[in-house]
């Protein structure tokens, strides 16, 4: 017998030991349905709320692109499995909220981009929290994000702070040099009006010539150096400065458990069972019929 003969044997015994046990293994997959359905109809509900935060970019002078903590997503959800942050976030969202519940709880994710054939990860952290009260997970949700928000803010905040010092100089000081030089413009007006010969009011303007010009050229390059600031102070504010893109709003409807799932699932376990049920039967006969 060939090997082709065999197999063909072999299956063609296969298919007559399921059909001679259909009736068990509808039998199963049905009990397996059941016993899904109610497994989920037993399980408390679960709802999941998402909050998502802009981890922000960290940039040289110039405005280019340079790694640091508010560049790595990776470092923030290092930081979102922190101690101290869940610490923080339990304590604030309250309602019985452990920090062991809400690590448990806890799903953190960083989207990535594809541009033709490069994959990158955006600076983009998606927190969601599946609990079984839907107030409570919104709640620790949004904890989350504010927590992280907060550490990754601080260095931000205190260079926005010192660009705005150092603006509120700049413009300071070039109105100063404004004042000086429409004073000294005044002054020379006044000397071209006045009496005296032509020569003495040569003599007269000419402080009052050097300080418009030293004030044009003070001036001029104080305008590129605010120009500058208020750029660094932009990129600061809408590049560099984390923020929370949307907040977790309470969920309409339960995430979980899936009922469909769960009794598909159900069944494939019970068709599983019943295959090996089957068989087993099938070999039991066997021996019954070599013992006979």
């Amino acid at each position: 017998m060939s090997s082709e003969e065999s197999t063909a044997i072999d299956v063609a015994s296969w298919l007559t030991t399921l059909a001679r046990s259909w009736w068990l293994i509808l039998g199963l997959v049905v009990l397996g349905m059941v016993v899904g359905a109610v497994i989920t109809l037993a399980q408390p509900k679960e709802y999941s709320a998402t909050a998502a935060v802009y981890i922000g970019q960290t940039t040289d002078a110039n405005g280019n692109a340079m790694a640091g903590l508010n560049s790595n997503s990776k470092a923030a959800v290092q930081l979102l499995s922190s101690q101290a942050l869940l610490d923080q976030a339990a304590e604030k969202t309250g309602m019985g909220m452990t920090v062991g519940k809400l690590r448990r709880e806890t799903s953190v994710e960083t989207p990535s981009s594809t541009v033709k054939t490069t994959t990158s990860v955006v600076n983009i952290v998606v927190i969601t929290v599946t609990d079984t009260k839907k107030l409570r997970a919104t709640a620790a949700a949004n904890s989350l994000a504010d927590a992280l928000l907060e550490r990754l803010s601080a260095g931000t905040n205190e260079k926005i702070a010192r660009l705005t010092a150092q603006l509120a100089v700049g413009k300071k000081a070039y109105a100063a040099s404004v004042a000086r030089s429409v004073s000294a413009q005044k002054a020379l007006a006044a000397i071209a009006n006045g009496s005296g010969s032509a020569a003495e009011k040569a003599v007269g303007a000419a402080p009052y010539a050097a300080l418009v010009q030293a004030a044009a050229t003070e001036q001029q390059a104080l305008i590129v150096t605010n120009q500058k600031t208020e750029l660094m102070l932009l990129t600061a504010t809408q590049v560099e400065q984390p923020r929370i893109l949307h907040k977790a709003n309470v969920p309409d409807a339960p995430s979980g458990p899936k009922l469909s799932l769960n009794v598909v699932a159900g069944a494939l376990v019970g068709l599983v069972v019943g295959v090996i049920a089957a068989f087993v039967r099938r070999r039991l006969a066997e021996r019954r019929s070599a013992a006979s």
